[in-house]
């Protein structure tokens, strides 16, 4: 599901305020800069004007269904937020547009609210016991205001010292909410909203004077709104007991391990659902349902290197995750896994060819080729070391090869399957309220178009429906969702390392690496380090650099394989994509929650959702064969060594 959200209703600083000279502060925080509360009466004796009629009911008669049973196997409508809900914040948005001002400075030109109400089940277990359950279940009302015109408004600015202005609020609603609470959220919220707006605005054209810049690319598109009645209905969650009995049968596994330190099980079944409601028309729902499992267990090497091994899974539900049977094989495979690891040699620097296997390829594209595919500008205000995470390293290479001519790269949030297994990162409308499309990125190598939001550049002036990945100064970027990676003249994966170790051969070097899994620091983290470590930890981590590898190896042109540890890729340029030499038939599917926090932060914090599989983050889904590279650098890691234990495992 989306990013996690917290109930704060947004508070501008007063100092901030004054020094930016637009308005005095008491101005801008004076309970008269909005319209009255909605259920006093409006100071100027007008009533608020009645808001655009929502959509029709489906006469559900017409169809022989009953409106109060959802069909077999779905769950019911939300409840939390009704029609009546959804009624009252129009009405709130309709006002706001019309009375919301402060006297002197400009007034709202858009309004979007975002209603997402959140059902999650999670439970975790470690050694055959619980450790963790809980639902969560809330409804959480967001609100978005752009002030300005479209040609030039306050979005996509970062302002300095006050990154978290933003002109978007949010507040949590009960699940009891009754209409005059909602109006009441969306009158808090909007409030926030439009005050943040116009600091960043004063803000932005205060940095535009200093630096005597003059873009003429317009703010904010034009996009034509999306409107339709029909409610998306998922299947139900699955119990607590289910997850609970799941997770303590698997982690069970991992007792009587002398190479396990650390191990959980963690089984999650969630759905999100979103209203999206504009001042433009837009009024439409969306459902998103997942569940999930993760298998995670660490261990140590003799010189204190830190071992990782997990298993990760979604699908639409429990029915599309791998059986019982299939599961324990997974553990004892990690298991092994590490055992192995122990005892493995640690990789020396190397330059030559690489292949990338299975998760191996789908850790490479999602670090190294994903974050370049956005075309929503770099957020203004960034300082140049920040503007690097946002990746751009496509944005001047639209119509130009920037791949091997046997590549091709689609993305799709529409789809709801790959190759045949569930893909949970599709939807019907991105996060800013512009129909899903099916984008063509990369036609045999050559650069089609990006990933747009409705943040205009200067070669992409439309958004195509894939912004999801919010920013520093609130803007929306252009993100892959569900992205296809697909080539002509596949071989099979066994001949594809035969290739790898005879190119490697050719170029004088004894054998050639295959990597077959990138740690993610989402799931494997936990936060027990001592303060030395961490610094340790920061002064080490280059965040410029793909995650860690925790399973690769050495292929000889014999065919043996050797596990090796410690592999650190170095960074990938994107020149480099030219030379994949090679691709397999065999296709890898994968769905993950993409997080919108570095590794860095993940490792120093512990990871997402407190050891339970990650709820929070952006759907996504990578689908691609195998990939050979030309030529890549390795190199070491010390990342992770720790002093191990002084007395050994305590017995039975």
């Amino acid at each position: 599901m989306g990013a996690a959200m917290k109930p704060s209703v947004s508070r501008i600083p007063r100092i901030l305020a004054a020094a930016l000279g637009a308005f005095t502060a008491g101005a801008l925080i004076a309970p008269g800069a909005a319209p009255a509360g909605p259920d006093r009466p409006d100071p100027s004796g007008k009533d608020a004007p009645k808001p655009p009629p929502r959509p029709p009911e489906r006469d559900m008669s017409k169809t022989g269904k009953d409106p109060a049973k959802a069909p077999p196997g779905l769950g019911p409508p939300s409840k939390a937020v009704t029609n009546e809900i959804l009624d009252a914040i129009a009405e709130e948005m309709t006002r706001a547009m019309t009375q919301l001002e402060i006297p002197g400075a400009l007034k709202p030109y858009h309004i979007a609210y975002k209603i997402t109400e959140v059902d999650v089940n999670d439970c975790a277990a470690s050694l055959g016991f619980t450790t963790s359950r809980r639902n969560r279940h809330f409804v959480n009302l967001e609100a978005r205001v752009r002030v300005g015109s479209p040609q030039l408004d306050n979005g996509n600015f970062v302002v300095p010292g006050a990154e978290e202005l933003n002109a978007v609020s949010t507040i949590n609603m009960p699940l009891e909410a009754t209409p005059r609470i909602a109006r009441r959220s969306a009158w808090l919220v909007t409030d926030a909203a439009y005050k943040e707006g116009l600091i960043q605005l004063r803000a932005k054209l205060e940095s535009r004077k200093t630096s005597g810049a003059k873009p003429d690319i317009p703010g904010w598109t034009t996009e034509k709104p999306v409107v339709s009645d029909e409610a998306v209905l998922v299947p139900p969650l699955e119990s607590l007991d289910e997850l609970e009995g799941r997770a303590k049968t698997l982690s069970a596994a991992f007792r009587d391990q002398p190479a396990i330190r650390e191990s959980r099980v963690a089984v999650t079944s969630y759905l999100e659902r979103r209203w999206y409601l504009t001042t433009e028309g837009t009024n439409i729902a969306d459902t998103r349902r997942a569940s999930g499992i993760l298998i995670v267990a660490s261990g140590q090497a003799e010189d204190g290197q830190l071992l990782h091994q997990y298993f990760l899974r979604y699908g639409h539900t429990a029915k599309d995750l791998p059986s019982e049977d299939e599961l324990k094989g997974e553990t004892k495979r990690l298991v092994g896994n590490i055992a192995a690891l122990q005892k493995a040699p640690v990789m020396d620097h190397y330059s030559g060819p690489v292949l990338f296997e299975g998760e191996g390829a789908v850790g490479l594209i999602r670090s190294t080729l994903a974050p370049h595919l956005g075309g929503t500008p770099v957020p203004e205000g960034l300082n140049p070391q920040e503007a690097k995470t946002f990746g751009g390293a496509l944005t001047d290479k639209v119509g130009l090869r920037v791949m091997s001519p046997n590549l091709s790269i689609g993305d799709d949030p529409t789809a709801k399957e790959g190759a045949g297994k569930a893909l949970i990162g599709g939807y019907r409308i991105d996060d800013e309220g512009v129909a899903a499309q099916r984008v063509e990125v990369v036609k045999d190598g050559v650069l089609k178009t990006l990933l747009t939001s409705r943040t205009p550049s200067a070669k992409n002036q439309a958004s195509n429906g894939h912004a999801r990945r919010t920013a520093e100064g609130g803007a929306f970027h252009g993100s892959a969702t569900n992205l296809f990676v697909t080539s002509k003249g596949g071989v099979a994966r066994k001949a594809l390392e035969q290739r790898l170790a005879g190119v490697a051969q050719g170029e004088g070097l004894k054998f050639g690496v295959v990597i077959r899994r990138f740690d993610d620091a989402a799931v494997t983290s936990a936060p027990e380090f001592a303060r030395r470590e961490l610094y340790a930890l920061i002064k080490s981590t280059d965040q410029q650099l793909p995650p860690p590898t925790i399973l690769a190896y050495k292929i000889y042109p014999s065919g043996k394989e050797e596990l090796v540890r410690g592999v650190q890729l170095a960074e990938v340029p994107i020149r480099a994509w030219k030379d994949v030499l090679g691709t397999s038939k065999e296709i890898t599917v994968y769905n993950f929650l993409a997080s919108p926090e570095s590794a860095l932060q993940l490792r120093l914090t512990g990871g997402t959702d407190e050891g339970f599989v990650p709820s929070s983050g952006i759907e996504s889904g990578i689908i691609t064969p195998d990939l050979l590279f030309k030529e890549l650098d390795l190199g070491g890691s010390a990342a992770g060594e720790r002093p191990a234990p002084l007395l050994p495992k305590p017995g039975k």
